[in-house]
């Protein structure tokens, strides 16, 4: 669940739809919804959210809050 809460918070704090992130991610929007809802995500989709994030994929699997 951390993955999914932290992937929410940093895609709306960068101003990006769940659509958005798909584009720049490369991960279906569907996909990105299970993750936010508590889906855990592959490896590679765990690198490709952390890169269109602009963050590590640690600092995605971090209990707590991730600002960057």
């Amino acid at each position: 669940m951390t993955v999914g809460i932290n992937v929410r918070r940093l895609r709306k704090a960068r101003g990006y739809s769940q659509t958005d992130l798909a584009i720049r991610s490369g991960i279906l929007q569907t996909t990105i919804s299970s993750i936010e809802r508590g889906g855990d995500p592959t490896s590679t989709n765990l690198s490709k959210l952390a890169d269109a994030l602009n963050v590590t994929a640690d600092d995605l699997l971090k209990e707590k809050e991730v600002t960057k």
